[in-house]
């Protein structure tokens, strides 16, 4: 996103992307009016809430047009509906811009949690959310709570801002035996790993600060990031994780204040970093004094190779890790935590204190439990993913053999790299033909990847295949 100081206007211009805007707009098509009729009323709702502010310059009729794939005529109606409600304006050579807003947006990111929060208005299958499905031991956790334990518990106040005492032995105990000497002092317990990272990463940002972080990256990364005022710059990452030798010549370029990776199971590649570039990784935090975040939520679902490798934070005293029980067990426990220092850690559990006074107890209590029994969840998750996997890609060569999947180390969806960038606006159209994913941009920092898609595997193989059969249709159609 570009700035731009207005001549005759007291706000600032805001330059939104074509790709941006898409993001924004999220599931538009709600197949109830004609599609001119469905994008103006979203466009409306964008405008309403602050989303798009006084001063937004919308992308061009025929690059939005081209992105939503749709027809230019069909952007223009929707415009001329904005534009006669006097909400946009149209400047001849200039563009068009949003006029009015109603207040001020409450939130900063792409919309990547609508896969999750929005309403289901007609049958759809959906290839975007690699959230995997809780297992079975989480509930026969929750059935064998302690009642003696609670009991002893709810008699005090509950307010634990650094976490309960037991899940952080076990989380300390989950990393000495990966090979990282761990203390309960080294844990700060969270409301989900987001939670973690942005705590961590506050520490070290302020506004303008720069933070280097692997292109593609995480989409909760970006907007995590963004919002604490943080310059990002993207560094090369692919099938074997971060380049470092790109990292190591940014670090050098920009001086930054943080670097934010993906060790051990990268979203959306599905990377694992082997040995010797964790080694390189550490040595240019250290050489260089510039701290690590290393996100590795989903550390335990490798699927291929050492299964267990060496946490990344056992090479450098300023690494820290984010860690979490979502991905191993269930996302619905919304257990994360911190690794690091105590001495950060004592700060940010007075930070912590002041936001939340901390995470639910008995999600606590159950997650404690858990982590006993992680080499059974990942084992159950290896047999589930290895399936999966192996049924997506060969649906893929079957129905799409010009699409090229990064096979991932772990996790559950694949990265695919598409014969022309035309994503965001294929993604569009197979939403029209029933079936979601995520489009290349979605993971970039500067709005790049537009020859890439995401597509998850974590759905039963039966809803995967159809949905690869769906975006064959729809890509079949769209090239030939």
């Amino acid at each position: 996103m570009t700035i731009e100081r207005a001549s005759a206007n007291a706000f600032q211009l805001v330059a939104v992307g074509a790709n941006r805007l898409l993001r924004l707009l999220g599931d538009w098509q709600l197949g109830e009016q004609s599609l001119h009729d469905e994008l103006a009323e979203r466009l409306r709702v964008l405008i309403r809430t602050g989303a798009l502010v006084p001063g937004s310059r919308l992308p061009s009729e025929r690059a939005l047009g081209a992105a939503l794939g749709v027809s230019r005529n069909t952007v223009t109606k929707a415009l001329d509906e904005l534009r006669a409600d006097g909400v946009v304006s149209s400047r001849q050579g200039d563009g068009t811009y949003v006029t009015v807003s109603r207040r001020r947006a409450t939130s900063h990111g792409g919309d990547r949690l609508r896969s999750f929060g929005e309403q289901r208005v007609r049958d759809a299958i959906d290839l975007r959310s690699a959230a995997l499905p809780g297992l079975p031991m989480v509930a026969d956790e929750f059935n064998r709570v302690d009642g003696s334990r609670t009991r002893e518990l709810v008699a005090g106040h509950g307010y634990l801002p650094a976490g309960l005492a037991e899940l952080r032995l076990a989380i300390a105990a989950y990393y000495t035996d990966l090979g990282l000497p761990t203390a309960p002092e080294h844990i700060l317990v969270t409301s989900g790993a987001q939670q973690a990272l942005r705590l961590a990463a506050a520490a070290f940002i302020s506004h303008g600060s720069t933070v280097l972080v692997e292109e593609p990256t995480f989409r909760g990364a970006i907007e995590s990031l963004t919002a604490l005022g943080a310059r990002l710059v993207g560094v090369r990452s692919g099938p074997d994780g971060i380049d470092v030798d790109d990292l190591a010549r940014q670090v050098v370029a920009h001086s930054p204040v943080l670097i934010v990776i993906q060790s051990t199971v990268h979203n959306p590649s599905g990377s694992v970093l082997d040995g010797f570039r964790r080694s390189r990784v550490a040595s240019i935090s250290t050489r260089h004094n510039v701290p690590v975040i290393d996100d590795a939520t989903l550390a335990d679902t490798v699927i291929d190779g050492e299964r267990r490798p060496i946490p990344l934070a056992a090479g450098g005293q300023q690494i820290l890790t984010v860690g979490s029980v979502s991905k191993s067990f269930w996302g619905g426990l919304r257990v994360g935590w911190l690794r690091a220092h105590p001495d950060l850690i004592a700060e940010l559990t007075a930070v912590k204190g002041g936001e939340d006074l901390g995470t639910s107890v008995l999600a606590q209590i159950v997650a404690a439990r858990l982590l006993g029994k992680i080499e059974r969840a990942r084992d159950e998750r290896l047999s589930v993913l290895t399936e999966r996997r192996a049924l997506a890609l060969a649906a893929i060569a079957e129905h799409l053999p010009d699409w090229t999947p990064h096979v991932p180390v772990g996790g559950g969806s694949l990265w695919i790299q598409l014969p022309e960038p035309d994503a965001p606006a294929f993604v569009q159209r197979a939403e029209r033909n029933g079936v979601r994913l995520l489009p290349g941009p979605t993971f970039s920092v500067e709005d790049r990847l537009a020859d890439f898609v995401r597509l998850s595997y974590a759905n039963d193989p039966e809803t995967t295949r159809t949905g690869i059969e769906l975006l064959a249709a729809t890509w079949n159609a769209m090239t030939d």
